[in-house]
């Protein structure tokens, strides 16, 4: 007898054996029991969920000669003819292959005929979201109102495909992702059943890879079996699927956490040595980076996470290390490198360089650096850490470099003269009188601020009445003014970004509600308009310097230099 694969010989062949979808299987028995079967269903879900097995199921289950609470009994005839496919009674379709009109067309003729042996005709439609328009369109009054013999039972992989006249016709039902505890009990019961042995470290690996899928998961251990008889440990399966280990992915997010470039880059050099695919590490380092965020910022993460309870508590103690800033920038920077090493012939140069920058961010001055760098000296000081400031380096003069004698500090020399005497042989100068002192000039007083111009002085007071009066539609374009007294007005100066916005708001109704505004918060009457920065004379201001949150630590906490 020719070998059959695992995920085929081991198909569930009861409701009870789906793994997963209690929520859905119950639903069914409990239908097929009470004899209150809708004519039509809709499983959609991921891949390797159950959808097609799920449906199998139930058409053996509504034709079955013995039914046992709801479960087909897989020994009457009916039930083997079926499981045999002797019976032509229950057809499965591909969707991707039989979508076009005729195909349906053969379909609406074909349910007019009664069951030549089973109590109804059962069309399992698989991948049903590849079923053209005109077909779709074709089958819809047949799918709402089929004979009574007959069942239908769509599945598809993307519900949005499958249009709402066909969604409104059906019986949905969504099918989840499988946890990995449920696929590695399932594994244990197929490997018990065939005498095999994986390590449970292995097994949760293999769950792990298969991504909430049964069937990719028996592709995996079914790879797996067939390396040696003997059992399968966890480093068997690193080696022969070819993936990096999970000690690999946790020494380089340690690297990135203490900005450690170069043991993050021998970790990506052992990993080519070993003969790994760098693409496939760098993928697996975002994904567990993914979960490490979800570890760090949500309280329960089991709840989210398809993980081990081993690698959670082991994420758990390496998240302190990480600021959420760097993940963040982490990955950004390795989504932006998997896409350019795709498009590049230096796949393992791009990688690297992402590294370096995680490590360093030194070497960059975007905003998200700097955010890395100053939460990475937030977390320091919080720590305790003292972080030493930074001195100039002492000024010398053209002698004392040549003599490589140091000169005493500049705050130490004595001030030059105002005029420099010639040679001090030189009888003929003179020592230039003192000069008098000038009498001081009386201090000018300071001209009047933006701020003491009571409009802006009260300007969130008149945001809050022009949103409490109608004014909600045009707060958004209100935000992007710049308030300035105008000659005797008030002016809304936008830059270029935001000339949109002052069309919006140079509209006459717009400009009179602030001006009420102003007058019921002020007690004046003050024109507004609307200006560019061209129009009131003042050039472009320059985009938002990151390293102001750089000088602002700084004051606050005398420690950085800002070079």
């Amino acid at each position: 007898m020719a070998y059959q694969a695992l995920y085929r010989k081991w198909r569930p062949l009861t409701f009870d054996d789906v793994v997963g979808q209690e929520h859905i299987t119950k639903t069914l028995k409990n239908e097929i029991i009470n004899n209150k079967l809708a004519h039509a269903y809709l499983f959609c879900g991921t891949r390797g969920t159950g959808k097609t097995s799920t449906a199998k199921i139930l058409a053996r289950a509504v034709n079955c000669l013995n039914p046992k609470d709801g479960n087909p009994c897989n020994e009457c005839e009916v039930c083997r003819g079926i499981m045999d496919e002797s019976i032509v009674d229950v057809v499965e379709l591909d969707g991707a292959s039989r979508n076009k009109v005729e195909n349906i067309r053969d379909i609406i003729d074909d349910v007019m005929f009664l069951p030549a042996v089973a109590r109804k005709k059962v069309y399992i439609i698989d991948e049903v979201h590849m079923v053209t328009t005109q077909a779709f369109n074709a089958l819809l009054k047949t799918l709402e109102e089929p004979p009574e013999h007959v069942l239908f039972i769509l599945a598809t992989t993307e519900l949005n495909k499958v249009p709402i006249t066909v969604l409104s016709r059906c019986q949905r039902f969504d099918f989840r992702r499988i946890t990995n505890n449920d696929i590695v009990e399932r594994l244990k019961t197929i490997l018990a059943g065939d005498g095999r042995k994986v390590t449970g470290e292995g097994l949760a690996l293999v769950a792990e890879l298969g991504d909430g899928s049964m069937r990719d998961s028996l592709s995996i251990l079914d790879q797996c079996l067939g390396f040696e008889d003997r059992e399968i440990t966890y480093d068997d399966i690193v080696n022969i699927i070819g993936i990096t280990d999970n000690n690999a992915l946790f020494g380089l997010a340690e690297a990135v956490a203490d900005n450690n470039g170069e043991a993050a880059l021998s970790i990506l050099d052992e990993v080519s040595l070993a003969g790994k695919e760098m693409g496939v590490l760098i993928e697996r380092f975002v994904g567990f980076l993914r979960d490490l965020m979800i570890v760090k910022l949500v309280a329960e993460p089991e709840k989210i996470l398809n993980s081990s309870k081993e690698k959670i508590e082991k994420m758990k103690e390496l998240a302190p290390k990480i600021t959420r800033e760097k993940l963040i920038r982490a990955l950004n920077l390795l989504n932006e490198s998997i896409i350019s090493a795709k498009l590049s012939g230096f796949a393992r140069t791009i990688y690297e360089l992402a590294l370096v920058k995680l490590c360093d961010p030194m070497t960059e001055n975007s905003y998200e650096a700097l955010l890395d760098r100053v939460a990475d000296l937030e977390k320091k000081m919080s720590e305790g850490i003292k972080i030493e400031q930074a001195q100039p380096a002492p000024q010398k003069s053209d002698a004392a470099l040549r003599s490589g004698d140091e000169l005493p500090p500049w705050e130490e020399l004595p001030p030059l003269p105002d005029e420099i005497p010639p040679d001090i042989g030189d009888a003929s100068y003179e020592m230039p009188a003192p000069k008098a002192a000038e009498p001081q000039k009386a201090e000018e007083p300071k001209a009047a601020t933006n701020n003491d111009f009571a409009p802006i002085a009260k300007w969130q007071e008149i945001i809050s009445y022009v949103k409490a009066n109608g004014g909600m539609p045009i707060f958004s374009h209100l935000k992007k003014a710049d308030v300035k007294k105008v000659r005797d007005g008030i002016g809304l100066v936008f830059d270029d970004s935001g000339l949109m916005s002052k069309s919006v708001m140079s509209k006459p109704s717009n400009l009179e509600l602030i001006e009420k505004a102003v007058k019921e918060v002020v007690g004046e009457d003050i024109s507004v308009k609307c200006y560019s920065q061209k129009e009131i004379g003042e050039d472009k201001p320059a985009d938002d310097d990151p390293f102001k949150a750089l000088e602002e630590l700084s004051k606050k906490h005398d420690i950085i230099e800002i070079i």
